[in-house]
């Protein structure tokens, strides 16, 4: 992904296993592209070419089903007077920002005011949009815990729409400045909205670091598309760095800064990487540990099977992303809850 002309010196069992790895992150029509791009695809093996052609189609259909859908959810919450700020997938797609490129979204992630949120809710269930959640131990932790309200899937089209009033859970400790991320949105056609370009790599970031990166390369390297991006425009690493600290995220921000430029060999400038080092880094036993764990984990599955670090590395960032989320006593209720949920899902199988 970091020099995709090289893919034509492969042989064909090395091809066989970077195509195989591009599919399960994800990233066949993203390759796709890239290798259009330098006209590369005419010197790979049809087979090869008939993968990747696929992974196109593929992209374009979902490019226009998620078009749709922001335009039905665009069109359910017209006259509410709202804001709604598109999110991840849809808002890459909507502004034409290169993480949009050969990217297939399995949902459409919106941002609105906490305070319009039972009326957002209340108009979707109205226009076909069901909760995927009835359980009341889930309604619970969404509405109580979490960023979002329980996912509302539409029961025609089953999409799913994630509803959020934030970007990170309250009960976190973090807190999110929700306004800040609503007021400096920047507006597209049709009266929607994408988060700034500071607030979308934030997010970007903390989607990634304070959550399980395990297998989530695509997540890193669209942290790598839009550093470069915006990388480039004045002002944008004082304001990113200053935005951190507003928004109480300032490890996500070097945790991303720092595998960007060491993984995906993103430019950042060496001032940058030291003044969130200096501001942000955690202690030097937490800074190792994190970089193996990153890099064991990070790939979903090596030619050959996945070796027993990989899967202990994912275990420990499963529980670290957990933590981080949730305080300790609220941590172990849930881990109960759900234990007691699989245990009777065992008994009525």
């Amino acid at each position: 992904m970091r020099d995709p002309v090289g893919v034509v010196h492969f042989d064909a069992a090395s091809l066989d296993d970077a195509l195989h790895a591009a599919r399960q992150h994800a990233l066949l029509g993203r390759l796709e592209h890239d290798l259009a791009a330098i006209a590369v695809l005419r010197r790979l093996p049809e087979t090869a070419r008939r993968q990747v052609a696929n992974a196109r189609v593929a992209a374009a259909a979902n490019a226009i089903a998620l078009r749709y859908e922001v335009d039905r959810v665009r069109r359910a919450l017209t006259g509410l007077g709202t804001r709604i700020v598109l999110l991840k997938g849809a808002a890459y797609l909507l502004a034409d920002l290169p993480p949009s490129r050969g990217r297939v979204s399995v949902d459409l992630d919106i941002l609105v005011p906490a305070a319009d949120l039972a009326r957002v809710e209340q108009t979707l269930t109205g226009k076909g949009w069901q909760p995927k959640a009835t359980d009341g131990y889930d309604q619970h932790y969404y509405r109580d815990w979490m960023h979002e309200i329980p996912p509302l899937v539409h029961r025609e089209r089953q999409t799913e729409v994630d509803v959020h009033h934030t970007i990170f859970p309250p009960v976190s400790g973090i807190r999110i400045d929700a306004d800040a991320l609503l007021a400096e949105a920047v507006p597209l056609a049709d009266g929607l909205f994408v988060l700034s370009p500071a607030d979308m790599v934030l997010h970007a970031a903390t989607h990634l670091f304070q959550e399980d990166p395990s297998g989530r390369l695509r997540d890193l390297l669209d942290l790598h598309d839009l550093l470069t991006l915006f990388g480039q425009r004045s002002g944008f690493w004082d304001g990113v760095i200053e935005r951190a600290r507003r928004h109480g995220l300032g490890r996500p921000l070097y945790y991303a800064l720092r595998y960007a430029a060491s993984l995906t060999r993103t430019n950042i400038p060496p001032s940058v990487l030291d003044r969130t080092a200096a501001a942000f880094a955690p202690n030097v036993l937490q800074r190792r540990a994190m970089d193996w764990l990153v890099r064991a984990a990070i790939i979903t599955e090596a030619p050959g099977g996945t070796a027993a670090g990989a899967r202990f590395a994912r275990s420990l960032l499963f529980v670290r992303s957990h933590c981080i989320k949730m305080p300790p006593a609220i941590l172990f209720g849930h881990a109960v809850a759900k234990l007691a949920r699989r245990a009777r899902e065992r008994r009525a199988q």
